[in-house]
């Protein structure tokens, strides 16, 4: 069965001719989609990407995070998109697979009580008078970063720079060092493709092989908890040489590196026209 698939044109151009041309060689159709020209917001009637497919068609977005869960919201097609934004908050899936965190030594309070809390933050979590702040939500308005006691008031105000609402949770833990990042892709609780996208400092993506990464996320993708039928799972080494889940992601709005695209086109693309046979059964 042919799948629709909706991708950002202004996004992932390391890889978006790649995957664009997998599609197309398996069977399936494809849409690109650009933001709405000056004067025009994606409310408005008429706006490209709902013109893309028939309504009610098996539709698989992948771009921008606002795209897809507009993509989401309104339910034009089945499934639309891989991206339930709540499934992937720190405050969701953390009770589910604490086991396996990076930051499993964590508190998470609103972000506006840091400031008062501080002192008890840095001498419960801190290493080297350091501490590491993330967002919950898997929005990030402002990246997961290490904040010094030193700085500490500088920091905040960066943060805040970026309107995080003040009642909005972060997660605080200790700092770590981190040697190696993979991002794997799942699938019907498998492990379908995989990419290394960092080697210490350095941006490098080329397919994963490394057997641990890939045994982890393995665990992972076969837990209990499944936050959408498709979804990423980043595995992180640290210099102690120990394996931890880094994060996980909404698949319709994660970067696939040098994941392979003929395997990811394949597998979510089967899964989607199941969900759709579902849908109208």
């Amino acid at each position: 069965m042919k799948v629709g698939w909706l991708i950002d044109a202004d996004l992932f151009d390391h890889y978006r001719d790649q995957l664009i041309a997998e599609i197309e060689k398996q069977g399936h159709e494809v849409h690109l989609v650009s933001d709405p020209k000056p004067g025009y917001r994606w409310e408005d009637e008429g706006c490209s990407y709902r013109d893309a497919f028939p309504k009610d068609m098996c539709v698989v977005s992948h771009g921008d995070i606002e795209l897809v869960t507009r993509v989401a919201r309104e339910a034009r097609w089945r499934p639309g998109a891989f991206g339930t934004v709540e499934n992937f908050a720190c405050s969701s899936y953390f009770t589910h697979l604490g086991e396996h965190l990076l930051n499993s030594d964590y508190i998470m309070l609103p972000f506006g009580e840091l400031r008062r809390c501080s002192d008890f933050l840095f001498s419960t979590l801190g290493r080297d008078e350091t501490i590491f702040v993330r967002p919950d939500s898997p929005l990030k308005l402002f990246t997961g970063q290490t904040v010094s006691l030193a700085t500490f008031e500088a920091d905040y105000e960066l943060m805040s720079f970026y309107e995080f609402p003040i009642e909005s949770l972060v997660v605080v833990s200790s700092p770590k060092t981190i040697v190696g990042e993979w991002r794997f892709v799942v699938a019907d609780q498998k492990v379908i493709a995989g990419s290394e996208y960092r080697r210490g400092e350095t941006y490098d993506p080329q397919p994963a092989d490394d057997l641990a990464a890939y045994e982890l996320a393995v665990a992972i993708a076969q837990a209990d908890y499944q936050p959408d039928p498709v979804w990423v799972v980043d595995i992180c080494k640290t210099d102690t040489g120990s394996y931890h889940l880094l994060e996980i992601g909404g698949f319709s709005f994660a970067d696939l590196y040098s994941c392979d695209k003929e395997a990811v086109v394949r597998e979510v693309s089967h899964v989607a026209t199941e969900i759709w046979k579902s849908a109208r059964a």
